[in-house]
């Protein structure tokens, strides 16, 4: 017979996906990646050393759950960090796979992130406009070889196995820890996996993904978040407030702004 109409959610994954392709792996949102993973970087390259090729010494190892499609996991792995991203969604493993994999020269793929979407469009071309990806592939990073590795798999899951107690010298969260059903348990996992004096560096909003729905889901405030990470040992050193964009269209008369919190906190 006939095959099976795909679900309107899954429909919704696919645009998801392709939007997000752009964010992170076109020339396009080049600005909108220097807003969120900039200030991280940052503070990873201010916070961690990267030994000499003479030291013999290991480079510092990073964590970055909620990886989606991998930007951040090669940014970090680029500035000679051990970097490890985590993602769930088999939607962003299938795509990251492919992206960081596959992809072997710039703009060898032509994407229509924006096609889907009928509002707030000046023209029709800027509506079905192709966006090249990706912007630098991933064979072309000068990454060290054994530096970057994508797990798939939940994190609570994964990273909330005994053996992977002290064991990272950073953990990278953007747009993020409002993925959690319990943030409390997020930062639990945080504060665990980090050694002693390891940072914990944060980016994003708290627009809590299960808020509306049947399932679980504890909302706080960024106060409460940042109490919550001192009674699980994670030392608040900065925060400051920085705007950014979220999967947007360059070119849309609509442009949402996060107003997001940079955390970096210290593990005691």
């Amino acid at each position: 017979g006939p095959p099976a109409p795909v679900s309107p959610g899954d429909v919704d994954k696919v645009r998801y996906v392709l939007k997000n392709l752009a964010r992170d792996w076109s020339e396009e949102a080049a600005g909108e990646r220097a807003q969120c993973h900039g200030p991280i970087l940052a503070e990873l390259e201010a916070r961690l050393t990267v030994p000499g090729p003479n030291e013999g010494k290991y480079p510092p190892r990073v964590m970055v759950p909620g990886a989606g499609l991998g930007r951040l996991v090669m940014e970090c792995a680029r500035r000679g960090f051990d970097t490890e991203g985590n993602e769930y969604s088999y939607y962003m493993l299938l795509t990251s796979s492919y992206i960081l994999n596959h992809a072997t020269r710039p703009g060898q793929f032509l994407i229509h992130p924006w096609m889907h979407n009928n509002n707030n469009h000046l023209s029709d071309a800027d509506q079905l406009r192709a966006t090249p990806v990706p912007d630098l592939p991933a064979c072309e990073a000068g990454i060290q070889p054994g530096c970057m590795s994508m797990c798939a798999g939940d994190f609570m899951e994964v990273y909330g196995a005994p053996e992977q107690t002290a064991q990272w010298d950073a953990v990278a969260t953007c747009f993020f820890i409002d993925t959690a059903h319990n943030v409390v348990e997020y930062l639990e996992v945080i504060a665990r996996c980090l050694k002693p004096g390891g940072v914990w560096v944060n980016f994003g909003p708290l627009l809590f993904h299960w808020a509306d729905g049947e399932e679980m889901s504890v909302e706080m405030s960024l106060e409460d978040v940042e109490r919550v990470a001192a009674t699980v040992g994670l030392d608040v050193v900065k925060r400051e407030m920085r705007d950014s964009l979220y999967t947007a269209d360059k070119k849309s008369m609509c442009q949402t702004v996060y107003r997001c919190a940079l955390l970096v906190a210290v593990k005691r």
